[in-house]
């Protein structure tokens, strides 16, 4: 972040802003979801992917702030595009082999978080700098979407009755099962990346660990995280419930705050890891098959729910200048409690 930031010259609340906004962007393309139920989704998925590349290309070609808002946003708004009418088809495909189809993807998603990051050290480290990572991303997406508008993906279901739209929309909106299953998916949203940043620091500003090998341990957690997403992809039927999984990541972050060393932290990350992409698989598996023929919009209003729980660094950060990092990670203890508690009342 900070060769860009130094490059196009904005400043750090600039750039945190534009971090905030593209999963926050996220709320404005819940009505997609009705659209992704109606609409062509090869026209949708590829508009999609064109439009992501386009956006790249913006953010490698920006030279103020100004501009880099505008490349966020079209990423945010057209990378849900793509993304839902993708999710969509893979799940009305799968059948009922959802939960291994959507392991797959969140594995294939798991590969592109890590090429990420190395096509963009691979152009700084030769001297191509920031600009040609986002110019070749960009490139490649667009040719991705491209692709798409030559793929048949399957037509949109027939509704159970006809409704409006915003009927539609409305009736999904207020499913007392869309709802409990937005709340479960925020709860694991609280341990994404943000929660690894929030550990680094307890264990090397807390505790002494070095960077060096705080950033080996919390690294455990990503190879959880794949190794689950693989094991998933490869099973046919649920073999680890909901609960399990609430009870593994309650232990993993128990452990990190309770025993604060290299070791503890490298297999309570792992821990944290599985558990958080195996609970993520199964929701999205039961919120994607709640309502026939409404999955894109089931699943937009899900995961808007779901962003609540991106609200759960800033309180942590809040609760860390005030009383400690110690004390602020007790909150996530406390999160994953809750998440087991909520497994015991949720079907």
């Amino acid at each position: 972040m900070e060769s860009i930031r130094a490059d196009v010259h904005v400043t750090y609340a600039q750039a945190g802003f534009l971090l905030f906004l593209y999963p926050a962007i996220g709320l404005l393309t819940t009505p997609f979801g009705v659209l992704v139920d109606r609409g062509n989704r090869r026209v949708l998925a590829a508009l999609g992917g064109v439009g992501y590349g386009a956006g790249l290309c913006l953010f490698a070609a920006a030279g103020s702030f100004w501009t880099l808002l505008v490349a966020v946003s079209v990423m945010g708004i057209l990378g849900d595009l793509l993304v839902q009418s993708a999710e969509v088809s893979l799940v009305e495909v799968a059948g009922d082999n959802v939960e291994p189809a959507l392991a797959r993807a969140n594995l294939l998603g798991a590969v592109g978080d890590l090429a990420g990051p190395v096509l963009l050290a691979v152009a700084l480290w030769s001297g191509l700098g920031w600009r040609a990572a986002f110019w070749a991303a960009g490139v490649a997406m667009a040719a991705y979407g491209v692709t798409l508008a030559t793929r048949p993906l399957p037509r949109p279901s027939p509704p159970e009755e006809e409704q409006s739209a915003w009927r539609a929309l409305l009736s999904v909106a207020t499913d007392r099962r869309v709802i409990i299953a937005g709340l479960l998916v925020a709860i694991v949203v609280a341990f994404d990346d943000t929660f690894v940043g929030f550990a680094m620091a307890f264990l090397i500003a807390g505790h002494g660990v070095s960077p060096l090998v705080t950033t080996l341990a919390t690294g455990a957690g990503m190879a959880g995280g794949v190794a689950a997403a693989a094991w998933a992809s490869r099973t046919t039927g649920r073999r680890v419930s909901l609960r399990l999984c609430a009870l593994v990541l309650a232990a993993g972050v128990l452990l990190l705050v309770t025993v604060p060393s290299a070791l503890t932290a490298a297999i309570a990350m792992a821990l944290v890891g599985a558990s958080v992409n195996l609970a993520w698989i199964i929701l999205q598996a039961r919120y994607m098959t709640l309502r026939p023929g409404q999955t894109g919009t089931t699943s937009a209003v899900a995961e808007a729910i779901a962003q609540i729980g991106v609200t759960t660094p800033l309180i942590t950060g809040l609760l860390a200048d005030k009383t400690g990092l110690a004390t602020a990670m007790w909150l996530y203890a406390a999160i994953a409690v809750v998440f087991v508690a909520s497994t015991y009342r949720s079907r």
